[in-house]
């Protein structure tokens, strides 16, 4: 089930609906080139597109493929309860293609329970957080974004599209002072810093996706806040490896997440 929703609560409410219903979701960003995300459900044989409007999937008109409209869902009802197999997909995410075409990568629920239940121990995430949700949907760690505050009761805040594009906007909504816990690429930090953001104790930061330099990190705790070095690919569900960046340490990847391991071949 192809999930095509603008930022925000219903994206979310969406992709609940669809694992509830024993599904397998298809991120897709309204945002992106109507080929792509044309493409996308082609490759992955999607069943229906749950969106907006037809003009929010304007790229599958002519696909004959059905909408699922979300101003059609009946106001309060439950669904039915479905017995899902841990090793169903929960979802499937499309590489970049930055290697050639861009690839499916299917991750069955036991993974990505697994991944949750590792990220609420480390880094590590409680009730009394705040997590600002930064990433596009199509990027897996947008998984950790949106699921694991609901897992331990924290609140979530899902950025405008136009924050997050926009680095003093990004810093204004931080500057609030009510988020605890964010997640970029290095480049964006980079860009927040530069936006004039300055972490401080006890906000807690999340960095992977890209190589981490030794002087983006020092800037990111110079006063005192608390940040981890994430790594991992698709394939293995979104971060395989941890390690909190300490100051004039040397920067690694760390160690692997709960009941995995790492080969170095």
């Amino acid at each position: 089930m192809a999930l095509c929703l603008p930022r925000g609560a219903g994206m979310l409410a969406g992709l609940l609906a669809v694992l509830k219903a024993g599904h397998t979701y298809v991120p897709l960003d309204p945002r992106q080139p109507a080929a792509r995300l044309a493409s996308i459900c082609e490759t992955a044989e999607v069943a229906a597109i749950l969106t907006d409007s037809a003009e929010t999937a304007g790229f599958a008109e002519g696909d004959a493929l059905p909408l699922i409209l979300t101003g059609d869902a009946e106001e309060g009802a439950t669904p039915e309860p479905v017995q899902v197999s841990p090793e169903q997909a929960a979802y499937v995410i499309f590489t970049s293609g930055s290697t050639g075409t861009p690839k499916g990568v299917a991750v069955p629920h036991r993974a990505v329970v697994n991944f949750l239940a590792s990220m609420a121990e480390e880094p590590g995430l409680s009730a009394s957080d705040t997590l600002l949700a930064v990433t596009t949907v199509m990027f897996d760690i947008a998984v950790l974004e949106l699921l694991l505050p609901l897992t331990k009761g924290a609140k979530l805040v899902i950025a405008k599209t136009e924050d997050v594009i926009d680095g003093f906007k990004l810093v204004e909504r931080l500057n609030r002072g009510d988020v605890t816990v964010m997640q970029a690429t290095p480049t964006l930090w980079d860009m927040v810093l530069t936006a004039g953001f300055q972490p401080r104790d006890g906000f807690r930061m999340l960095c992977g996706g890209e190589p981490l330099p030794a002087d983006l990190a020092q800037r990111l705790t110079a006063q005192g806040a608390e940040l981890w070095n994430m790594y991992g690919p698709t394939e293995t569900t979104i971060w395989s490896a941890v390690k909190r960046v300490e100051p004039g340490q040397p920067i690694t990847i760390g160690h692997p997440i709960a009941n995995t391991e790492l080969h170095i071949l």
